[in-house]
């Protein structure tokens, strides 16, 4: 069960281009968000497990 929510603040701008592609792919704007957001964490990993990028978020002080 889907129970958490993740808010996003864009532009107007962006929300019309992210509703346009979305159509394109028939999508709603949640599903395409969802899809891109997974794909990029699963290349991120990916890149990862490569040594190509560091994603480690922590402050380096």
């Amino acid at each position: 069960m889907k129970d958490a929510t993740i808010m996003l603040r864009v532009t107007t701008e962006q929300k019309l281009a992210i509703k346009r592609m979305a159509r394109k792919q028939g999508m709603t704007i949640t599903e395409f968000m969802l899809f891109n957001m997974m794909k990029s964490i699963s290349k991120s990993e990916l890149s990862e497990i490569n040594g190509d990028i560091d994603l480690n978020l922590e402050s380096k002080e």
